[in-house]
């Protein structure tokens, strides 16, 4: 840490949270960052409404109806709800062409409604004012996860396909090098950019990328964002282990909340597919000991571990000695990346450190990884990658991800899930030493 560099204070940590919330939120529904992403995002809003759910229940309600508003026919919610126009973003809703009210992507993002809603609920001390509020959200949860169970899993094997790697939330990840190398781009998108002109362009993805991916839309498009013929059809067709843990975890809570409203038939549903699910971990393991993502279309394993391996933690599908093979893992890393957990094996020749989901840390992978952690008995570990969290955002503010190295932030500013984890986990409790958060910087 720099001599010149202001450490804020928990407190002001905490106020500025508070105020990134409030700035960002657009009357019933929160943006990630007023620059960047000017929409609201699938699995941005659910761990938004858990920052919220820290002082102002209603609100944290509001984020998730508001988000189901987007919701598909079929159960599907959309990555990206496009409630107002802004010309700063790309691709907006043309180019998805949809032909959904209001607007919406064509592609979903990790599933963590159920665990916010959950989490919620647990927050709230009227139970019935929990119940009711709940009853709201509870139908569209569900018909989301039937969507991931059915539609996402038309052969019933228990791994649920991802067909875009924006769907995962780890967009531009090593994991999706080898499914994305067989896909020759059809569209040049880079004039059409908007990201890398606002945000250092070293710290997003490569125009290639964008190239491959919009034409993964496009082949979307031709198949009229048919559901069933996206997930068998499309050229990318992968499960992502960040995605089957958190959609694992998202079931169990789900089936917490069904059997707190008597709902039974879900309930029995939800333990089936968490049975199937379970069993399907196997296939996700790779001679290592640790868990990968699969290429549904080559049957290869992702080359390298990334964050989301720590995932199966947090989904608590891990055995005590896989826990243990996860554990000797993040501390082979730990030389290398003091401020834990980069987004990929800092070992690997994928690894960056700067760019988006190669190498950076994102704070709401850490919580779910922390969660993960204290779950299996390391709470020792558990608090230091909060600490490294919170002297992170102390240090940095709330930025969009961190520098493994050092801590320093990248990307977008005033990020709104950053700041809601601040208030939901990284400053609780708040630390006063801010000597000893000067330490880990």
């Amino acid at each position: 840490m720099s001599a010149q560099t202001q450490v804020m204070t928990p407190q002001a940590c905490t106020d500025l949270a508070y105020a990134i919330l409030r700035r960002n939120d657009r009357g019933g529904y929160t943006v990630p960052n007023h620059s960047v992403y000017p929409f609201q995002w699938n699995w941005d809003s659910a761990f938004v409404a858990m920052g919220f759910a820290t002082f102002d229940r209603a609100r944290a309600w509001q984020e998730l109806e508001t988000l189901f508003l987007g919701q598909w026919p079929d159960g599907m919610v959309p990555s990206i709800v496009f409630h107002a126009p802004a010309d700063h973003y790309y691709p907006g809703p043309s180019a998805w062409g949809t032909r959904h009210q209001p607007p919406t992507t064509g592609i979903t993002q990790p599933p963590v409604a159920a665990t916010a809603a959950r989490m919620i609920v647990e927050a709230e001390p009227d139970r019935q004012t929990a119940l009711a509020a709940l009853s709201r959200v509870f139908d569209p949860i569900f018909a989301s996860h039937h969507w991931w169970h059915t539609v996402r899993d038309p052969d019933g094997s228990g791994l649920v396909t991802v067909v875009h790697p924006w769907e995962t939330g780890r967009d531009n990840s090593p994991d999706w090098d080898g499914p994305l190398s067989a896909i020759v781009p059809t569209v040049d998108v880079s004039a059409l950019r908007k990201d890398n002109k606002v945000v250092d362009p070293s710290e997003r993805p490569t125009d290639l990328f964008y190239n491959r991916v919009m034409t993964l839309v496009e082949e979307a498009k031709a198949l009229h964002w048919d559901g069933l013929s996206v997930a068998r059809r499309l050229s990318m067709r992968v499960c992502d282990l960040g995605i089957q843990c958190i959609l694992l975890r998202a079931d169990h809570d789900l089936l917490a909340l069904a059997e707190l409203s008597g709902r039974e038939a879900e309930a029995q549903q939800l333990r089936d597919w968490i049975e199937r699910s379970t069993k399907a971990f196997a296939r996700l393991k790779a001679a290592d000991g640790t868990f990968r993502s699969l290429d549904l279309v080559t049957g290869q394993l992702a080359p390298c571990v990334t964050s989301a391996s720590f995932l199966p933690l947090y989904a608590r599908v891990a055995s005590p000695q896989e826990a243990e093979t996860l554990i000797a893992l993040m501390a082979a890393w730990q030389d290398d990346t003091p401020f834990m957990v980069p987004s990929s094996d800092p070992r690997h020749d994928s690894y960056d450190a700067r760019r988006y989901w190669r190498g950076p840390v994102w704070i709401v992978v850490n919580r779910m990884i922390a969660d993960g952690l204290a779950h299996y008995g390391f709470a020792d570990t558990a608090e230091r990658l909060r600490q490294t969290s919170a002297a992170s955002i102390m240090t940095h503010g709330f930025r969009e991800a961190f520098d493994p190295r050092n801590g320093d932030g990248l990307g977008g500013r005033d990020f709104s899930w950053t700041a809601a984890m601040w208030l939901e986990w990284a400053g609780q409790p708040a630390r006063t030493d801010t000597a000893g958060l000067a330490r880990l910087t």
